[in-house]
């Protein structure tokens, strides 16, 4: 009989091992391993997260995994969900931009979760399975040809999740395809928050990460999942995504090649679905002048991004969160203050009164041309009160493979959000995170990383 897609996706994770990837996808990952980390820094202290830190110290657990920054420990799934959380409340974490979602912030905080407790986990080990689990999650969303209302950061990223885990663990065929049988039990992650601006859009994530991390603790454990997790006429696919997908996407090329080099490192702490429109208003900037020169600001994208980030700019109970996601706030920013970081998602700024007039002059229309779930393309144009019309159109966004953030990019941003976070983290200890992340294949144990980072 011919196997499964569930058992083609399992025997790929349970037979590909470290000496099977190539030099392009081991550089890709320590890169976005650096990234990530480097994110969780002032993400440590964005709303929402010193709350859950607190609720996890009082759950700490002297054999559990550390709570990155922190300086406790609390059991591993609880442990991923929070360093999950603080990498991804900035919106500052990677991206499969043909897909909409994130990778590496269920990954990383269920590897690192599942690791520290065990007695060996290489740095070869670490790598592997974190190439492993972003193959799932992506090889699993770009299958889907439907636009987004579940958050595949959290559907997708739980089964990649799981992978990740069930690899650190040594988990064997049976026992990975448990796994990611019971992740699908676990399996959630919608919309609705993202589209009100609520905290708990940056848990989502978390949540999925954690649930990785119990499944494969529990498949482990001899706990038995769902086979048909897929395919299934209940199975992932038929009842989340209205069976709306390609098995051949699935498979296509696995094993050749890993869709880790297929993610986008990001330049601005906000949404993906931001980015392109950003980058056309800092072409723009140098052209337009002073704000109150600008008439009016149109920006065309498609109808997912004009859905999720494009209505009119409204401040609600997180500004944080409306302003990371909102092409009105971002543009103005861009326009005004000729970049977009860290600092403009401060409550002073969002509130800035010159970038709040501009905001409002943003008109964000669908374009029909555009394919419905495109996040890469945006097209400007801003009127200004003399007559003049100014154009400029982005078809990739900065940061995607095909206009990469470069080593000494990465670095910089690491080092900035370092500094913007105001944490005690010298110079020496950046040298050595940094050295121990360019080398990691060699580094012996995976604790050692956890060390540097436990705070």
């Amino acid at each position: 009989m011919e196997p499964t897609l569930e058992e083609r996706l399992v025997n790929h994770i349970s037979e590909t091992g470290f000496d099977d990837l190539d030099q392009e996808t081991v550089r890709s990952c320590k890169k976005l391993v650096l990234d990530s980390l480097g994110v969780v820094f002032p993400g440590s202290k964005a709303p929402g997260c010193p709350e859950t830190i607190d609720l996890m110290r009082s759950w700490r657990s002297v054999d559990g995994a550390s709570v990155l920054l922190q300086g406790f420990s609390a059991a591993p799934p609880l442990a991923a969900m929070t360093n999950s959380m603080m990498m991804h409340a900035l919106d500052f974490d990677d991206t499969l931009d043909a897909s909409a979602l994130h990778a590496f912030v269920n990954i990383l905080p269920a590897a690192l979760a599942a690791a520290e407790p065990r007695e060996k986990v290489s740095g070869k080990d670490l790598i592997t399975a974190l190439v492993l689990g972003a193959d799932v999650i992506c090889r699993l969303s770009l299958a889907i040809d439907r636009p987004l209302s579940w958050i595949r950061t959290a559907t997708c990223g739980g089964f990649g999740a799981a992978a990740t885990a069930g690899k650190i663990l040594g988990l064997g065929q049976e026992e990975l395809s448990n796994a990611l049988g019971i992740m699908y039990s676990r399996t959630s992650g919608n919309a609705q928050g993202l589209i009100e601006g609520r905290l708990v859009k940056r848990m989502q994530p978390g949540f999925a990460a954690s649930a990785g991390v119990t499944s494969a603790y529990l498949a482990g454990r001899g706990i038995t999942g769902s086979r048909l997790f897929l395919t299934g006429p209940y199975g992932f696919y038929n009842l989340y995504e209205q069976g709306d997908y390609d098995p051949g996407l699935v498979t296509e090329k696995m094993g050749e090649h890993f869709a880790i080099v297929d993610l986008s490192i990001k330049p601005y702490p906000s949404c993906r679905m931001t980015h392109s429109t950003i980058e056309a208003a800092l072409k723009l900037k140098n052209q337009v002048g002073p704000a109150d020169q600008i008439e009016r600001v149109d920006v065309s994208v498609s109808s997912m991004v004009a859905e999720m980030v494009g209505k009119p700019f409204e401040i609600g109970t997180n500004p944080q969160v409306d302003a990371q996601f909102s092409i009105g706030y971002t543009a103005a920013c861009a326009l005004i203050r000729g970049d977009v970081f860290l600092e403009d998602f401060e409550t002073d700024r969002i509130m800035d009164p010159e970038v709040q007039r501009l905001a409002e002059r943003v008109v964000v229309s669908v374009n029909k041309d555009i394919p419905a779930k495109d996040i890469f393309q945006a097209e400007m144009k801003v009127t200004l009160k003399d007559g003049r019309l100014l154009l400029h159109k982005v078809s990739v966004p900065p940061g995607n493979p095909k206009d990469p953030v470069t080593d000494e990019q990465c670095r910089e941003k690491f080092n900035k959000c370092i500094d913007y976070s105001g944490l005690a983290f010298n110079e020496q200890a950046r040298k050595e995170l940094l050295s121990m992340i360019d080398d990691l294949e060699h580094l012996p144990h995976v604790k050692e990383l956890v060390r540097m980072m436990a705070g």
